[in-house]
């Protein structure tokens, strides 16, 4: 990853992407270990999957000169929350506040800004849990915390994202009046989906024996996708 305008500051930007990077690795080794502990402790696996990105030279300039800001490393260090982001997705909007509180909890987990975008949604209906949090990279000879942006939904929040931004991005962010009434049309319809399946997971449980909590996992075949049960034991090649 390259950002061309710092041609005379490219080993300060080189430590600042390795900074990143690691940062990256750390948080995601924390979600990791989380997810299995969960799946140990409760036999209950909250996050779907996990997405990490670092964000685009093209991105980093455009949101420097949003803030009025002059293009330097210093800037996007200090201006620019999400250069490293992790999405995590959830299947019920129960696990997005589960999942946010033992990150919270974690000792060496610094956390700077929480923006609750499904209690208080943006205004074109985009819903989803924003924190910016700091992680310490240890070096050869410093520590060095840095910031990572985790964004925590649900698959249909998810879904609805994905598709609002794919529509804008051909509108070029100037999309009809119409089309922005349908999305957000839409992310209601997604966030009752939400609220139903949440609603369905819980009477579930109550229809379940407590002492067969533990057993209701079915396992999965990683290539196939579908229950072993399914169709026998699995055979080594």
């Amino acid at each position: 990853m390259e950002l061309p305008i710092f041609y005379d500051e490219a080993e300060e930007w080189r430590h600042a992407i390795l900074l990143y990077e690691a940062a990256l690795k750390e948080v995601n080794t924390k979600i990791e270990i989380l997810n299995s502990e969960f799946k140990q402790a409760h036999r209950y696996n909250p996050i779907e999957h996990v997405k990490s990105r670092m964000k685009s030279p093209e991105s980093i300039a455009k949101k420097i000169r949003h803030c009025n800001r002059e293009l330097t490393i210093e800037n996007v260090v200090r201006y620019v929350n999400d250069v490293a982001g992790i999405r995590i997705i959830c299947s019920f909007t129960s696990d997005i506040y589960r999942i946010a509180d033992a990150i919270k909890k974690q000792n060496d987990v610094e956390v700077l800004k929480v923006k609750d975008y499904i209690t208080q949604p943006k205004e074109n209906g985009y819903m989803s849990y924003h924190m910016i949090v700091t992680v310490p990279i240890f070096l050869s000879n410093e520590v060095v915390r840095t910031k990572v942006e985790i964004q925590i939904r649900t698959i249909a929040m998810d879904f609805w994202a994905s598709l609002e931004h794919k529509i804008y991005y051909k509108f070029e962010g100037n999309a009809p009046q119409s089309i922005r009434n349908e999305l957000k049309e839409c992310a209601m319809i997604a966030s009752y989906l939400d609220n139903k399946m949440l609603g369905l997971n819980e009477e579930i449980k109550r229809y379940l024996p407590e002492e067969m909590d533990d057993l209701q996992e079915i396992v999965v075949d990683p290539i196939r996708r579908v229950p072993i049960e399914a169709y026998g034991t699995l055979t080594e090649e």
